[in-house]
């Protein structure tokens, strides 16, 4: 199971400025990191050092595939990203690790360095207990965070209608948790379907986080693997869930219970 802090890009919308951390703030923070998390991985530290200077110099746009190869793996021109997969895996280790990071040993860190799904511009935050406090502090009540559950894809074809039954019994007892607000099924259900990322349906359905998963099934033992995402892609939280049984309707509401009860209410503040 993995848990990390909810996150936003640094370009998230006009309104919060007051939530970005000065880059002398996130440089104080590259250099914790290399401290007390990537002891032992200079390579993959060179990789954060790399895109965030490049960031903070005002060139994320050009934070490429290629380019990130060219300077760090491949020299002035041997790195091709249409047969080295070396950025792309190392992107991988260099989210996990800071995920595991800020879930563990930075949970208190002030400054949140995080590299989003689907790219390799990172995004820098000040920790978002800060707005709750000051919301405390003025007697504001903030709202739940919107939940987008995407219908759940089942490996095996025969199982499509189990997996939309699945989805169908999280939304129904998601809508009655007093800590969550859900995108109406009607929206969620348009896309069970097709290709889209995560940014877009949490800009269609309005919503802060995303739970998607796979479903399989194996004789009588149904296997779910769950994550809970930001909007921007990061992966706040994923679990892997057993339900034993013959009864469709009764596996399909035990298992939207189990993921419900597990989901860590640390990521819905």
């Amino acid at each position: 199971m993995r848990l990390a802090e909810f996150v936003a890009p640094v370009d998230a919308g006009a309104g919060e400025t007051i939530h970005r951390p000065t880059p002398e703030d996130v440089r104080a923070q590259l250099e914790r990191l290399r401290a007390h998390a990537f002891i032992g991985s200079e390579k993959l530290y060179g990789f954060l050092r790399f895109v965030v200077e490049e960031s903070l110099a005002g060139r994320a746009a050009t934070l490429k595939e290629l380019v990130i190869g060219i300077e760090l793996y491949g020299g002035v021109v041997d790195y091709d990203p249409r047969i080295d997969s070396a950025v792309r895996v190392e992107a991988r280790r260099l989210r996990r690790k800071l995920a595991a990071y800020y879930a563990g040993p930075g949970r208190d860190d002030e400054v949140i360095v995080s590299i989003p799904t689907g790219g390799y511009a990172p995004s820098f935050r000040l920790r978002q207990d800060a707005r709750c406090i000051a919301a405390n502090a003025a007697g504001v009540e903030l709202e739940p965070p919107m939940l987008a559950v995407l219908p759940f894809t089942a490996i095996c074809i025969y199982q499509k209608a189990f997996a939309a039954g699945v989805t169908d019994e999280i939304i129904y007892a998601a809508e009655r948790d007093a800590h969550l607000r859900v995108a109406p099924r009607a929206i969620m259900f348009q896309f069970r379907e097709g290709r889209y990322s995560l940014d877009e349906v949490a800009a269609h359905a309005a919503s802060d986080l995303v739970l998607h998963g796979t479903i399989r099934r194996v004789q009588a033992v149904y296997r779910v693997c769950v994550e809970l995402s930001s909007r921007w892609g990061q992966i706040l939280w994923s679990d892997r869930i057993d339900i034993v049984g013959e009864g469709d309707l009764d596996v399909q509401e035990r298992m939207a219970e189990a993921i419900l009860e597990r989901l860590p209410r640390d990521a819905l503040r």
